[in-house]
C-alpha cells in the first residue's frame, strides 16, 4: 500500500509542477537557439529567463509541499486520506518522501541551470571565463578560499549537505502544517503555519550552532585528501594552510531531531488533529 501512496503522491506533484518544468525546457531551448544569433542582449535575456524560472521552480515546489500536504492530510481530502487502510506513519512518510523528491528535482534543476549557463557563456564568449576567474580570485581573497581542487570538493560536499537539509526542511514543514491543525495552534491559520515553520527551523538551527560551538566534528579538505577531526587547533591550522573545513555536528544533530519530529508528527496526526 505504501508503494501506491508514493505513486499517487508523485503523480499529484507532477501535475502541479508540469508547467514550470515545461517553461524551463522552453527557456533552455531558447538559450541554445540564441547561440546562432549575433545578439548579446538576446543571449543574456534567455540565460536570465532560465535562471529566474529555475528559482521560481524551487519556490513553487515548497509552496506545493505546504499546500499539498495540508489539503490531502487535513483539508477536505483529509477525511478520505485518514480513512485509508494504511498506518499514519505510512501517510506521513509518503508525503515526506515524495515532497523531498520534488524538492531535490528543483534543487537539481538550479544546479543544472547554473552549470549550463556557465558553460554556455564560457564556450561562446571567452570573456565569460575571464569573468569567472576574476570572481573566483575576488572570493579567494575575501573569503580565503583554497585551491580550485579543494574548492571543487568543498562545493560538492556542501551541495550534498544542501540536498540533505532540503529533505529535513520538508519534514519540518509537514510538522508545522500538522501543528497548525491542532487546537489552539490552528487559530492563526496560514500565518500560523509560516510562523511554526520559521520557529522550528530557527530553534533547530540555533541548537545546532550551539552544539558546534561546544564540540564540532569537522571535515578538513586538503589537496592531498580529506580527514575528520574534533580538534579546533587542527581546524585552524588547516585554514591557515589554505585548506577548507566543513562542520558536521549540526548535520548529525539534525538527523536525530528529524527522526524525533517525524515520530511526533505521526502521534499528533493520530491523536490531536482536527480535520476541517
Amino acid at each position: 500500500m505504501i508503494g501506491k501512496l508514493i505513486k499517487n503522491d508523485l503523480k499529484a506533484g507532477a501535475r502541479q509542477m508540469a508547467n514550470i518544468y515545461l517553461a524551463a525546457a522552453i527557456a533552455c531551448v531558447a538559450m541554445l537557439a540564441s547561440a546562432f544569433v549575433q545578439s548579446g542582449f538576446l543571449r543574456f535575456l534567455c540565460s536570465a529567463a532560465l535562471i529566474i524560472i529555475a528559482g521560481i521552480a524551487v519556490i513553487i515546489t515548497f509552496v506545493s509541499v505546504v499546500g499539498g500536504a495540508n489539503k490531502t492530510l487535513f483539508g477536505r481530502q483529509g477525511y478520505l486520506t485518514q480513512t485509508l487502510p494504511v498506518r499514519t506513519n505510512s501517510l506521513i512518510f509518503s508525503k515526506w518522501f515524495t515532497s523531498s523528491i520534488w524538492v531535490l528535482i528543483s534543487y537539481a534543476l538550479v544546479v543544472f541551470v547554473t552549470v549550463a549557463v556557465f558553460l554556455y557563456w564560457t564556450a561562446e564568449d571567452q570573456g565569460g571565463a575571464e569573468i569567472y576567474e576574476m570572481v573566483y580570485g575576488f572570493l579567494q581573497g575575501l573569503l580565503g578560499l583554497g585551491e580550485q581542487t579543494v574548492y571543487r570538493n568543498y562545493l560538492i560536499i556542501q551541495s550534498i549537505i544542501g540536498l540533505f537539509n532540503a529533505c529535513i526542511i520538508v519534514m519540518f514543514i509537514i510538522f508545522a502544517i500538522t501543528l497548525s491543525n491542532i487546537r489552539p495552534f490552528h487559530k492563526l491559520g496560514s500565518i500560523g503555519t509560516i510562523l511554526y515553520i520559521a520557529a522550528t527551523l530557527g530553534i533547530v538551527q540555533g541548537a545546532a550552532w550551539g552544539l558546534e560551538k561546544l564540540c564540532d566534528i569537522s571535515l578538513i579538505i586538503r589537496e592531498s585528501g580529506m580527514t575528520m577531526t574534533v580538534s579546533q587547533s587542527a581546524v585552524e591550522a588547516a585554514i591557515n594552510e589554505g585548506s577548507m573545513t566543513i562542520g558536521f555536528t549540526g548535520v548529525y544533530f539534525k538527523v536525530l531531531v528529524t527522526a524525533f519530529i517525524y515520530i511526533l508528527t505521526v502521534y499528533l496526526t493520530e491523536k490531536k488533529v482536527n480535520l476541517k
